[in-house]
């Protein structure tokens, strides 16, 4: 996926569209502007069996730009050595007429043990410009590396694509387009209806708050992710609507 894809996104950089996944509504819903945290009783997923029985295999979304569909996102589950691997996609074109021809590509690999980050790589292809980010765990910490400059972020960080409802829970987040640290302050927005696949299905809504205040997302009551909305830097609205789920 995402300032965030992290998915979200979906994202957290710079240009006029460089997904700062800043916020994620969705199509027509009725919510409440605030309201108090009310988390998921859905538990977090820590192993590759979790992962399957609520996903299938991958987890698949249309991503739409003001209303117009732009491109694709997916997330692929399997289990490799023991741990978890999540393979995230995001592939956008925007083009009008002969004057504007953009193309963003983000792709992140995640390993997972027992519910901690092992290992991550991240490559975005910003219509051109090339960033890759890495991180490994070392001892106590996460030693991760972007270009020249290391960082040591902490371990218990959940990485902003989305799909570990555990990031409801969290104060802050391994932002996976800057490879730092973002802070949270989770908001439960309200109940809605939401694309699953075929079907729509009840959703809880929440605002990720903090220094992504402007993402919304939300989860079925089971723990899937199953979309979000944010804003571009032009203003413009973009939503991942999913389409099929399991598999």
């Amino acid at each position: 996926m995402c300032r965030e894809f992290t998915c979200s996104q979906v994202f957290y950089r710079s240009s006029i569209f460089r997904f700062t996944i800043l916020a994620m509504l969705g199509m027509v819903f009725s919510f409440p502007t605030w309201a108090a945290v009310s988390s998921t009783n859905a538990p977090p997923i820590i192993s590759a069996e979790q992962a399957f029985a609520l996903y299938g295999q991958k987890i698949e979304f249309d991503v739409y730009r003001s209303g117009r569909s732009i491109g694709t996102h997916r997330i692929e589950f399997s289990e490799e050595q023991g741990m978890l691997r999540v393979d995230v996609e995001m592939d956008l074109h925007i083009r009008v007429l002969a004057v504007f021809n953009y193309r963003y590509n983000y792709q992140a690999i995640e390993w997972w043990k027992d519910g901690v980050l092992q290992r991550l790589e991240v490559q975005v292809n910003d219509d051109g410009d090339l960033t890759r980010i890495s991180a490994m765990l070392e001892g106590d910490q996460l030693r991760l590396v972007e270009g020249d400059e290391t960082r040591w972020l902490p371990t218990d960080l959940i990485t902003t694509n989305h799909w570990n409802v555990a990031i409801l829970s969290q104060e802050a987040v391994l932002n996976t387009l800057t490879g730092e640290s973002s802070s949270l302050s989770v908001e439960f927005l309200g109940d809605a209806k939401a694309p699953a696949g075929a079907e729509d299905v009840a959703v809880r809504m929440y605002r990720l708050g903090g220094e992504l205040e402007d993402t919304q997302t939300w989860y079925d009551e089971n723990g899937r992710w199953l979309g979000m909305e944010f804003s571009g830097r032009d203003d413009s609205r973009i939503r991942l609507i999913n389409t099929s789920i399991g598999g």
